[in-house]
């Protein structure tokens, strides 16, 4: 059970999905699983309401089409974006999610 996923653009068309969780030095890594450093950065976070995975590509399209590119002063720190789950709520309406997008000022 992923406490993230990370979305890490591979050729400007796709990109990979990776189901991720806080690494814990003092455990082993299981196989078939491998670690990832995500650099430490400015983020821009979006919340995200509602049933997945509907209420993430919502809010996904509106950042990549809209904000982004009216966005001034800053840009992308990286060619990936994290998706932070918060707990499961009872009802599917009432989820908390958000997505963080890496900037660093121009």
């Amino acid at each position: 059970m992923g406490t993230f996923g990370v979305c890490r653009d591979m050729n400007g068309k796709e990109f990979d999905y990776w189901i991720a969780d806080l690494y814990k030095p003092w455990e082993e890594v299981p196989d078939g699983c491998e670690t990832v450093q995500i650099p430490g950065s400015l983020w821009a976070q979006f919340l995200c309401r509602g049933p997945l995975p509907d209420s993430l590509q919502s809010v996904n399209t509106k950042i990549w089409s809209e904000w982004l590119p009216s966005l001034k002063g800053y840009e992308l720190a990286g060619n990936y974006n994290l998706e932070i789950y918060g707990p499961p709520a009872e009802k599917p309406e009432d989820n908390v999610n958000y997505i963080w997008v890496p900037l660093k000022k121009i």
